[in-house]
């Protein structure tokens, strides 16, 4: 009767962890902008082009005599 007891226990513990576990899901909010924007680095012999790439738009930005610039003005936001 005692392991019984300690096989229901467990099984209510595993239970009850699982459904906490689905019950409590994170939720990313609508406006993340993680992983927007992706670089592309190439070389040309001794030239290195930078291109940004807005994944939400679709526009490519050459990055090269924009030094300096903050990112905002370089991407036309």
């Amino acid at each position: 009767m005692k392991i019984r007891n300690q096989v229901f226990m467990m099984m209510l513990f595993a239970f009850s962890f699982f459904a906490l576990l689905l019950l409590t899901g994170a939720d990313q909010p609508q406006s993340s902008q993680v992983g927007r924007y992706r670089m592309s680095v190439t070389a040309r012999g001794n030239f290195t082009d930078i291109y940004v790439i807005d994944t939400v738009t679709g526009i490519v930005k050459y990055i090269g005599k924009d030094e300096g610039k903050p990112f905002e003005q370089i991407m036309g936001k």
